[in-house]
């Protein structure tokens, strides 16, 4: 009876863990399913429209943090990450390279030089997930691995983009080179930061925002497609 009793007390705190990461990740599936809905159906609009830049700033900070220990060189690298980023999508929207010809709308909040301030949270929304996920869901956590989920990831995003009218390509499409970009981006990025900037072991969440983003912008474009 000792013996038993003392096996539940060790496992109590992980069971609690377990349950309490269950809750959060079907709270974080309903909000970007249900945020998805709202598109589709015109609901909610402007609060949607408020809400998306800070949504985007919200999920790369909270990736880098749930990832990263915070410290000066993991802050340094994440803050080069922004950098490159921020560089490349304004040589992109300004000169059409090295995306291709696209340009932001007003619905991503101020711009600096053509380019919305949030852009690159939103490239760590995406990139610290992919690298985590590449581990996780995949079992092989590689710097090519990761960069190629992200590209996937954005190939998904570029359709919603136009539909949430966010952003639009000159020729209605992106172009190969977007996505031949994001791939060498997302490896350049994914470099510094495994180099860089050391992680945790508390992200096991992180992967799930990769997802649940797939999932809203998938949902978000086909409901403005289908259901508008």
């Amino acid at each position: 009876m000792i013996g038993r009793a003392e096996v539940n007390m060790s496992s109590s705190p992980e069971n609690s863990n377990n349950s309490r990461r269950r809750i959060i990740l079907a709270g974080l599936y309903l909000f970007f399913v249900g945020g998805a809905l709202c598109n589709g159906v015109h609901l909610l609009q402007p609060v949607m429209h408020f809400m998306t830049p800070l949504l985007l700033v919200a999920i790369g900070l909270l990736a880098a943090y749930l990832t990263y220990e915070v410290s000066l060189r993991s802050i340094a690298a994440i803050l080069s990450v922004i950098l490159l980023t921020f560089s490349a999508e304004v040589s992109g929207v300004n000169l059409g390279f090295p995306f291709g010809d696209y340009a932001y709308t007003h619905l991503l909040g101020p711009k600096v030089l053509d380019v919305p301030l949030v852009i690159p949270f939103g490239w760590l929304a995406i990139l610290i997930p992919s690298w985590i996920a590449a581990e996780r869901f995949l079992r092989y956590k590689h710097l090519v691995v990761a960069s190629v989920l992200a590209m996937a990831a954005d190939a998904v995003l570029e359709f919603a983009a136009d539909s949430l009218d966010w952003w639009h390509w000159k020729d209605g499409l992106p172009t190969e080179l977007n996505y031949l970009t994001w791939f060498v981006l997302s490896y350049m990025s994914l470099a510094i930061l495994q180099k860089h900037a050391k992680e945790t072991n508390g992200h096991r969440i992180v992967p799930h925002l990769l997802i649940a983003q797939i999932l809203y912008f998938f949902l978000s474009d086909a409901g403005l497609r289908y259901l508008s």
